[in-house]
């Protein structure tokens, strides 16, 4: 038994020293108390992520756009979204303290899904602290680059976060 530990402890060693670089995690936030963790467990193999279905993957790109701005990384975000303007989430815009998501498809089609979603968020700009709730539905599109929100959906939404 001591062997084959042995033997696994190496070769995760050596995939490391081999400079192999691990999928990126597209569900684990850059603030995530435990993103660093997850990297490296990556980095050594250990962690290799799963293929969830499109309806998993669509929702996630949602939460994610909320993710990047609550995490101060709208580079984040704009990995999420079709036509983000260069500014996303800089200056003046309000910080975003917190979320509640739920999303559930509506309809789904190769392309697109149909989001149902009731969203709160919590802001703060300028010393005051407000918070937003919208709920709706809000298509999620296939691309290149996986499940993308269109920006003019978010725009849409009316919140300070996505100015028009």
């Amino acid at each position: 038994m001591k062997r084959i530990l042995i033997v696994v402890v190496i070769a995760a060693l050596a995939a490391v020293a081999n400079g192999r670089e691990a999928a990126p995690f597209a569900d684990v936030p850059p603030c995530h108390w435990a993103a660093e963790a997850v990297a490296e467990l990556a980095d050594t193999g250990i962690f290799i992520g799963f293929p969830p279905d499109d309806t998993y993957l669509s929702v996630n790109a949602l939460r994610q756009v909320f993710e990047g701005l609550r995490c101060d990384d709208p580079s984040w975000t704009t990995r999420f979204v079709a036509d983000a303007p260069a500014d996303l989430g800089h200056p003046p815009a309000p910080r975003l303290l917190g979320f509640e998501l739920e999303a559930t498809v509506v309809e789904r089609t190769p392309a697109q899904i149909e989001l149902g979603y009731a969203l709160t968020v919590h802001l703060e700009h300028e010393g005051a602290r407000t918070t937003a709730a919208r709920e709706g539905t809000l298509p999620v599109h296939r691309s290149e680059l996986g499940w993308r929100v269109a920006y003019a959906d978010l725009a849409a939404l009316d919140l300070p976060l996505f100015p028009h």
